[in-house]
């Protein structure tokens, strides 16, 4: 296993689509090996609950979801999945605004954040690492964070989703102001 390097704002790669995979790529070794070590990098670097294959400069359709319960959300639920090819099938209802923040703009420490609206539930359709497909719907912060890392495999970042420009801060303010910490 091998920490993956962060690809940060600006980079072309962040803006572009990225490729679905196909089932023989899916089964691959080499792909096997990319999602072991991008598990390996969200868990061990702490980036936060989720991590796309652009964000450490692979232009495929994967992504990493590490949702945890935190002092901040005790009430997160334990989510781990990986999602290759994923879609967003359905959008149930209204939008609800949840800050957030992406590990591609700057450290862990003091990156920007903001509230943004999203989906409040989602239904979802990808391939697991073991080529397997699945269809769920998700709520909550999972929903929202599905929509935050499904974005970046199709080239938006969630800078382009405020709507209220003066809620930017930096993480390191928020938690200040917000968490007393």
């Amino acid at each position: 296993m091998r920490i993956l390097r962060r690809t940060q704002f600006g980079n072309p790669i962040l803006r572009q689509p990225t490729r679905e995979l196909s089932h023989e790529e899916i089964v691959s070794t080499k792909v096997k090996d990319f999602v072991v070590n991008m598990r390996y990098t969200l868990e061990s670097k702490g980036y936060g609950v989720g991590l796309a294959a652009p964000q450490v400069g692979k232009a495929v359709a994967i992504t990493v979801i590490g949702i945890k319960p935190t002092p901040s959300r005790p009430d997160n639920p334990v989510i781990n999945l990986v999602l290759i090819n994923p879609k967003i099938i359905k959008k149930y209802g209204s939008k609800k605004t949840m800050w957030e923040g992406c590990i591609s703009f700057g450290d862990t420490k003091n990156f920007p954040y903001a509230q943004v609206p999203r989906y409040k539930k989602i239904r979802v359709q990808w391939i697991d690492e073991m080529a397997k497909t699945h269809e769920e719907d998700f709520e909550g912060i999972t929903a929202h964070v599905l929509q935050h890392e499904i974005d970046h495999l199709n080239g938006v970042l969630f800078v382009d989703r405020v709507k209220d420009t003066k809620s930017y801060i930096t993480i390191a303010e928020y938690k200040k102001r917000f968490l007393k910490s």
